[in-house]
């Protein structure tokens, strides 16, 4: 069994794209969105390029490289994964940077330290994250009853990205020289059998859930009358009534579109009134029809009905 899964451009892109027009002119959170745009565009170009590397590595008969995998642990705890590879053998732990510059992995406080054209920025520390994600998986493996060796690596898309002070606990590697990495693994024994390994797979795909960040307003200061209403065109940016006059995106399309600005955007919860005055809906009916017809998850029965998203 051999699944190499497609990388998707993170939908986020889009929806913050749409944001942007939803929020007025020069608003504060614009320049916020443009810079997290960039820096998903880039994250994605720089886990795309380490792809190509990945397909050069010669597996054995059962292997699977798992991309973008979002896991729930418990109620309380999750994973994000940039890259998940899978064999009878190991489970590796790719953690993907995109970033020029020099840079050094600094201790107390742990912090990855970026140097470029003079400006000097502080990150979250990957190692610290990725040691994270390898804790959190070895207890998940554990609690299925699988012995299963996790190796980590923080892998540096740029060919621009100068190390001055590498990491002490994970091995850092270039992405041209990913290859080289995983294939030093290949000397490990196998551990699962034809059916474990299946059965460990499919845990992992039927589990993975859609990853949706919390909404802006929960980090920024965001007043619902700030956020443009209406159906909002995703291809052209204006704001229509029916199905796009320039481009022919169909209306139905552009009403999920704008649910996901609302739980991007506002909230994480969405009541038949709020919908139906956000995307101006001719009445509740309609609106009602379309969170149904979504795919929306309802809580309560009564008129305090409201709708949360179903990320499976």
């Amino acid at each position: 069994m051999t699944i190499d899964q497609p990388r998707g451009i993170p939908k986020t892109i889009e929806v913050y794209k749409r944001s942007i027009h939803r929020l007025p002119n020069q608003h504060s959170l614009t320049p916020l969105l443009e810079n997290r745009i960039y820096s998903l565009k880039a994250g994605y170009a720089g886990e795309t390029y380490v792809d190509n590397f990945l397909k050069q590595i010669p597996f054995s008969k059962h292997y699977a490289i798992l991309k973008d995998l979002h896991l729930p642990i418990s109620d309380s705890s999750y994973l994000q994964l940039d890259t998940i590879i899978l064999t009878p053998k190991y489970l590796a732990l790719l953690e993907i940077k995109n970033i020029r510059g020099k840079i050094s992995f600094q201790r107390n406080p742990e912090q990855l330290i970026r140097e470029i054209d003079g400006e000097t920025t502080a990150f979250k520390c990957p190692e610290q994250q990725i040691i994270r994600h390898a804790q959190k998986l070895t207890f998940l493996l554990n609690s299925l009853k699988i012995q299963l060796p996790v190796k980590s690596f923080i892998v540096f898309a740029s060919t621009k990205t100068i190390v001055i002070q590498p990491p002490k606990l994970v091995k850092a590697v270039m992405g041209c020289d990913i290859a080289t990495s995983i294939n030093s693994l290949h000397i490990l024994p196998d551990v699962l059998s034809a059916n474990k390994f299946k059965h460990l797979l499919n845990y992992l795909t039927l589990h993975a859930t859609e990853f949706i960040p919390k909404p802006l307003s929960h980090i920024h200061p965001l007043d619902l009358q700030d956020i443009k209403k209406g159906l909002l065109c995703g291809k052209c940016f204006q704001f229509v009534e029916g199905n796009c006059p320039s481009c022919g995106t169909l209306k139905k399309i552009m009403q999920h579109d704008g649910l996901e600005d609302w739980f991007y955007l506002y909230k994480e919860t969405i009541s038949n009134k709020e919908c139906m005055e956000f995307l101006n809906l001719k009445d509740k009916h309609a609106a009602s029809y379309l969170l149904r017809n979504s795919r929306l998850f309802p809580i309560n029965n009564t008129k305090s009905r409201y709708y949360v998203i179903q990320k499976k």
